[in-house]
């Protein structure tokens, strides 16, 4: 680092480098633009005390302490990135410490959400962005060193900014928000208490464990009828609340049940709070099947580890063919042993001959269709089946068209000959995604419901719930974590016991908050059907 004096004045320079440090990092994003970008930040502050004092042990140590408080002013940058974007998007607190295991998982989100062709341009934008936000705070930081090696400088800039934060703070003027130092040290101290809440968690666990096994639960109210469980992607309650919302739902539920009525089923529905918001789906998925509520990928990962018997246990020692139907899982998941499936099948086991639709590497139908024709065709026993479905996931912005005549579907060749719908989505921001995220619901309810018409003749219990709500920018804010949930069949006798526990007729649930927690499903499924 040169530390030669330029010929403008040092002082205009240094106060413009300490100005434009600040909005960058006060900046927020994703977000709107505030003018408090533009009010000087406590923590660009605090470095530039300490460059100041290292200027004062010569140029090495100068040279030395300015690349480190480089480092850091971009550490905090992108510290505040996930500060501002997971509340936006989950609707809870950035987590450090769990949050930094999800960065593969948004790379591939980025990039499979995005159109072809789209994903490297964006990716060259935001790489030439990020590099020229690089290049400009190491320049500002090069001048502001350069000025404080020059010790007029550096005392008139400690004396002066001290007055004028110690000012702000006895006058209570406003700020550009609580310094990201502060949030990133207590994240920091907060490993160690995350690490004693998941040693409370596995205890909790063993708990359960042992308190099941003292119980009979032999599904005999089920009476060998099979059981399918649809999991939708983001269908959340936000779809009943809000009134932009609501008109086009109402539209879908009567769609799917005019598809259902003729066939002589019934629906009950309630709603229950799931353990996520905006994503992290697999939270749902194991608060659902171990009956334990789980908040994060630690506990998710101690679930996985642990004895607790989930969901298909049961089914299975009562002697079902239990199948887990997961086409968004990409990549390998020995972990998923632990739900316990006799037959377990991910995107690859497919062999989808079609194009992908954003995120979902397959549509839906192809996914009903394939497993009908795997499963149900050569049954020899009452059937349990997960399906995990994908076709709903964000962006939104690429969804599969409906196959009216089911015998086309075949290994997906046919969709390479059918357009995608698109919608005009771009990450990060999904707040006119609204419209696009209801007819993927649509597109889900459309299928589901030909599928139940064409398909189920024997006795079965029908569960189609929600894993968690959409993104927090398509809710509002005070929206609870809710989720539906419908129990359709056409023996009513197997919809008594939800009827008992309170589930209203119809598809539009009617439970006023609070809500039951998804975790208590399993409990309450078990006794009732023991």
């Amino acid at each position: 680092m040169k530390l030669k004096m330029q010929p403008w004045r040092p002082l205009p320079a240094l106060c413009a480098a300490f100005l434009f440090l600040s909005a960058l990092l006060n900046v927020d994003y994703p977000g709107g633009f505030s003018w408090r970008a533009l009010l000087p930040s406590l923590d660009v502050f605090l470095l530039f005390v300490l460059l100041a004092l290292a200027a004062w042990g010569g140029r090495r140590t100068l040279l030395w302490t300015g690349l480190t408080v480089g480092v850091l002013f971009l550490t905090l940058r992108l510290f505040r990135i996930g500060d501002t974007a997971v509340p936006q998007y989950l609707n809870r607190p950035f987590n450090l410490y769990i949050d930094s295991g999800y960065l593969f998982g948004l790379y591939d989100l980025l990039k499979t959400s995005a159109r072809p062709g789209e994903f490297l341009t964006l990716a060259a934008g935001a790489l030439t962005l990020a590099l020229a936000v690089i290049a400009a705070s190491a320049y500002a930081w090069r001048t502001a060193a350069r000025a404080l090696s020059d010790k007029r400088i550096r005392i008139s800039f400690l004396s002066g900014s001290a007055f004028i934060f110690l000012a702000v703070w006895a006058w209570g003027g406003p700020s550009a928000g609580p310094p990201v130092m502060r949030r990133l040290g207590q994240e920091i101290f907060l490993v160690q208490k995350q690490l004693a809440q998941t040693r409370t968690f596995v205890a909790r666990l063993e708990q359960t464990a042992n308190a099941r096994a003292t119980g009979s639960f032999a599904l005999k109210g089920l009476q060998d009828a099979d059981v399918l469980l649809f999991m939708v992607e983001s269908y959340g309650r936000t779809v009943f609340t809000r009134p932009r919302y609501r008109p086009a739902m109402e539209a879908t539920l009567a769609g799917f049940s005019k598809r259902l009525d003729p066939h002589g089923f019934q629906a009950l529905s309630a709603y229950l709070v799931s353990p996520a918001y905006g994503g992290s789906s697999w939270l749902a998925h194991g608060t659902l099947e171990s009956g334990v509520r789980v908040k994060n990928n630690l506990e998710s990962t101690a679930l996985l580890r642990s004895s607790l018997p989930p969901m298909a246990t049961y089914f299975r020692k009562n002697g079902y063919r239990t199948v887990s139907v997961m086409p968004g899982s990409r990549f390998p998941f020995p972990q998923g042993a632990y739900f316990g499936y006799e037959q377990v099948y991910y995107a690859n086991d497919f062999d989808y001959r079609g194009p992908p639709f954003g995120w979902a590497p397959m549509p839906d139908q192809f996914v009903l269709d394939w497993v009908r024709r795997r499963e149900f065709t050569r049954r020899a026993r009452p059937l349990f089946v997960r399906y995990v479905l994908i076709s709903s996931h964000a962006a939104f912005n690429i969804q599969p068209p409906l196959v009216p005549d089911w015998e086309l579907i075949g290994d997906g060749r046919i969709y390479n000959d059918l357009a995608p719908v698109y919608y005009p989505i771009y990450w990060p921001d999904l707040q006119n995604a609204g419209e696009a995220y209801l007819r993927s619901l649509d597109y889900e309810f459309a299928i589901i419901g030909d599928y139940l018409s064409r398909y189920i003749a024997m006795d079965t219990l029908i569960i189609v719930m929600g894993d968690h709500q959409p993104n927090l920018q398509l809710t509002d804010p005070d929206e609870p974590w809710s989720v539906p949930v419908h129990v359709i069949s056409r023996n009513p006798r197997l919809l008594d016991p939800f009827r008992k526990r309170g589930y209203t007729p119809g598809l539009i649930p009617a439970q006023p908050l609070p809500h039951a927690g998804m975790e208590t499903f399993l409990q309450g499924f078990l006794e009732d059907f023991r």
